[in-house]
């Protein structure tokens, strides 16, 4: 659907406006009260989020982000589904899924109380899917921005046959510097280091991190609290629909090896990923459907 179309179907003069982004996809801005967003149907990616009492960008978008189509972009908010992390199934097909090189439609923009509004994107199943992954879907995003960041992943199943999915909300937060940040809320629990070939560890304190970092924590759900000591903000993070966090830092190494991140990258971002992954697989009958959702607040 082009920009023009776009804006006679679902534009809100003051609060939602649709232009052409870069390389020529289409964008979404949003503006409340309380908070700035631009959003792309692109990988239905959420790709900048700026709160009204903060000067600074809530996420991190690569300078090097590749706008092509079939081609993740790196920062903002990547959405991983139907699987997270390799293909489960060894079949040569790309990691994280294909949603996020996907274009989705846009269904409705709603206003609430001229506080918040919400971009609501569907994404369904086509040939091409199905030659990918053979089942029967729709995928919902809500985007709510106000006073807090909203984002619902609803997975309806629309076939005859059950199927299973991982996925994640892969968020990249922008930081002031990696070694004055602390991730609070993830004491006590396992995780999976993906940089150990999945060793098996316990986090005992707040985590700090100095070097490469890949894990996969096991815990029961609650907030956590990113405290940017740099930045001088406190972003927590509330889920629903998960029991499963994602830390992630590339480090120097890979940045360097990575076209779409610069080398110092990996001093200024952290994602700290929502999500169904690892032992926690959601397995959907037909017509069930299940929502993971993130709620990101600020702190001053």
């Amino acid at each position: 659907m082009d920009v023009e179309t776009l804006n006679s179907l679902y534009s809100h003069a003051g609060y939602v406006t649709f232009k052409e982004g870069p390389n020529g996809f289409p964008v979404a801005l949003i503006t409340t009260p309380h908070a700035t967003a631009v959003i792309t149907p692109y990988g239905a990616h959420l790709l900048s989020y700026q709160f009204a009492c903060d000067e600074n960008n809530l996420l991190f978008l690569s300078d090097k982000a590749i706008f092509s189509k079939g081609t993740p972009i790196r920062g903002g908010v990547p959405i991983c589904w139907p699987w997270f992390g390799p293909d489960p199934q060894n079949l040569g097909r790309s990691d994280h899924g294909f949603a996020r090189t996907r274009m989705w439609s846009v269904i409705s923009t709603d206003l609430i109380n001229n506080q918040e509004c919400s971009i609501t994107l569907e994404l369904r199943d086509t040939p091409q899917t199905y030659t990918l992954w053979p089942h029967n879907f729709c995928l919902i995003l809500k985007l709510t921005v106000g006073k807090t960041l909203s984002l619902e992943l609803t997975t309806h199943n629309l076939g005859d046959t059950t199927f299973e999915i991982t996925q994640a909300l892969h968020t990249y937060f922008a930081i002031g510097n990696i070694l004055q940040t602390t991730i609070i809320g993830l004491e006590g629990f396992s995780y999976s280091d993906k940089t150990n070939d999945g060793c098996e560890k316990r986090e005992e304190n707040a985590l700090c991190i100095d070097t490469e970092t890949d894990r996969v924590y096991s815990y029961d759900g609650h907030e956590l609290v990113l405290q940017d000591d740099a930045l001088n903000r406190n972003i927590h993070i509330a889920c629903e629909g998960s029991k499963t966090a994602v830390v992630w830092n590339p480090w120097i190494r890979v940045c360097e090896q990575k076209a779409d991140l610069s080398p110092k990258d990996y001093k200024k971002m952290i994602c700290i990923e929502t999500a169904n992954t690892g032992d926690e697989i959601i397995t959907l009958k037909p017509k069930e459907n299940h929502t993971l959702k993130a709620i990101y607040s600020l702190k001053k």
